[in-house]
């Protein structure tokens, strides 16, 4: 019969989802580019750094069968048209079954489009974009739906020319469901049991394809998944596990018996075969009584992952204090810098994973123990570099606060938060104000460091023997790039926006000769930013002002 797709995207006004069809003239250019081009979706940045060997999807997958889409303000029928001919009790159950059927409905999906396109709404005082779409709680539920469904990947579509394949949940570090943002706060209860079906459903999942790395990361990951959505965590005897011991007995008599029990493992000091050791298991869920004990029986505080796990977008030599500072168990972080954990060690240090989850009170712990506030990786990028490229203003402030950063570190910020999802119109205002030069050019040899160097270089001469990637594109380009080039490349237009009314020069050339305008050759971009390229900047200003929390705009009414 065909393939069909789920359509994630937020309602532009409280009453209607789409009331000018911006969001569907962008649906429906994509979905032309989809049945029309040649080629394939590439892969996004971090999917690309993540997860080895990953491949885009050819347009001919899409041209070969039939395509039918499902949209909820078509598929479903809507609360205020039922509300016509049934009592409230009435309506308020056929929305539960509405909310309740979204993971059947992704589930039966074959692709999964998040429709994220630049919209300014001059009306509701706001910009939205892919990072709105990504903070969003109904948004989030959905990915979250996708992400732990057999078909894990989903397109991101941020212009009809822009389409990325997503692969790793690391491309968009935002949160859990419950702590994500809602028009109506009682939305986030409604929520949780539709949760609790999801996580159950990924570790039946797991099971049934022998994955046990798998299930014992969501297992434990329960404790993200659903946090602050005030439902109880999924039981495994609910899954049909049984064990030789009572699990509520062995609980009470020896809690790391029991973890080990129900996570299938052999012993606190052995591995797994995804190169996972007990304790970083235990640091998925923070559950200190867990980690105490683990520690208690000998588990290294020091041991890391020896294998990458692509799809949480984690590399290899992760600590058990990375991963609860990336997931928030600032309770669990102490208890750990309590027992000695090393600070760095990794591809990143847990700074870094602290501050691309905006995870501010993690920051201050990890100074308060001595941790550096501008520690680099492997590659030589700073802190705020991590806190910049996820949008992670909270992070960025408490970094700020802690460190003196020189003039050109902040600047690479900017770049950094150009070129991955940082890209706001807040983020490019709050490094201007900490003097940013909008107009900042990177310089290869001064601002890298020499592993970062080898890996340009080996990115370039792919680029140059025609093995086009996202990786490929930006060392090709790097030396001389302006924030404005990298935001335009990654289309994060309300960025580019706000760049070009704060002064950005358009003439400007990197290395190959590129100035920023010849990266949008071929792409379909928002009227303001098109004038903008074109040299009026007064739309983009607007946009601008208007994406800011405290901005003002005058509405013609």
């Amino acid at each position: 019969m065909g393939n069909a797709g789920f359509v994630s995207h937020q309602w532009v006004d409280e009453q209607h989802p789409d009331p000018e069809f911006k969001q569907m003239r962008v649906l429906q250019d994509a979905l032309k580019c989809l049945l029309q081009s040649s080629g394939s979706i590439p892969v996004d940045l971090m999917t690309e750094n993540a997860v080895q060997n990953a491949k885009g999807i050819s347009f001919r997958e899409f041209q070969s069968r039939p395509l039918f889409l499902w949209y909820d303000y078509i598929s479903v029928p809507q609360m205020r048209l039922s509300s016509l001919y049934a009592s409230g009790a009435d309506v308020r159950s056929e929305q539960a079954r509405a909310i309740n059927s979204i993971p059947a409905y992704i589930a039966k999906c074959r692709y999964f489009f998040a429709l994220c396109p630049v919209i300014d709404c001059p009306l509701q005082g706001r910009v939205m974009n892919a990072m709105s779409w990504a903070r969003r709680g109904w948004c989030r539920v959905e990915r979250a739906s996708r992400e732990l469904s057999k078909h894990d990947t989903w397109f991101l579509v941020q212009t009809s020319t822009s389409l990325e394949l997503v692969g790793t949940a690391f491309s968009f570090v935002t949160g859990s469901v419950g702590e994500g943002a809602f028009t109506v706060a009682s939305d986030r209860a409604k929520l949780g049991p539709v949760m609790q079906t999801i996580v159950r459903q990924k570790l039946r999942l797991s099971l049934q394809e022998g994955d046990l790395p798998g299930y014992r990361r969501h297992l434990n990951l329960q404790a993200v998944h659903l946090r602050d959505l005030g439902v109880e965590h999924v039981k495994v005897a609910d899954l049909g596990l049984h064990f030789e011991a009572d699990v509520e007995d062995v609980c009470a008599g020896d809690v790391v018996a029991s973890f080990l029990q129900q996570n299938g493992l052999a012993a606190v000091t052995a591995k797994d075969a995804a190169g996972w050791w007990p304790l970083h298991y235990a640091a998925l869920s923070g559950n200190v009584e867990v980690l105490r004990g683990l520690l208690s029986q000998r588990a290294d505080v020091n041991r890391r992952t020896s294998k990458s796990e692509p799809k949480l977008g984690l590399p290899p030599w992760v600590s058990a204090l990375d991963l609860v500072v990336f997931y928030k168990h600032n309770d669990a972080a102490q208890l750990l810098i309590a027992a000695r954990a090393r600070l760095q060690g990794g591809f990143l240090p847990a700074m870094q994973y602290a501050a691309a989850a905006d995870n501010a009170e993690g920051i201050r712990l990890l100074c308060v123990a001595g941790g550096d506030a501008l520690g680099r990786n492997l590659f030589g990028s700073t802190t705020l570099d991590s806190a910049a490229a996820f949008g992670a203003r909270g992070a960025l402030e408490e970094l700020l606060s802690r460190a003196r950063p020189s003039r050109n570190d902040i600047c690479l910020a900017l770049q950094a938060a150009m070129l991955h999802r940082g890209g706001s119109a807040e983020m490019v205002q709050l490094l201007i104000d900490r003097r940013a030069d909008v107009n900042f050019q990177v310089d290869i040899r001064r601002d890298l460091n020499r592993f970062s160097r080898l890996v340009t270089a080996a990115n370039t001469l792919q680029h140059r023997l025609g093995r086009i990637t996202a990786n490929s594109v930006q060392a090709f380009h790097a030396h001389g790039q302006t924030p404005l080039m990298a935001g335009l490349k990654s289309a994060q237009c309300e960025g580019a926006a706000a760049l070009i009314a704060a002064g950005a020069q358009l003439e400007l050339k990197n290395y190959r000769g590129w100035t920023a305008a010849d990266f949008t050759t071929g792409q379909s971009l928002p009227d303001f930013l098109q004038q903008g390229l074109d040299g009026d900047p007064a739309e983009c200003q607007r946009v601008f002002s208007l994406a800011l929390p405290d901005g003002y705009v005058e509405v013609a009414l």
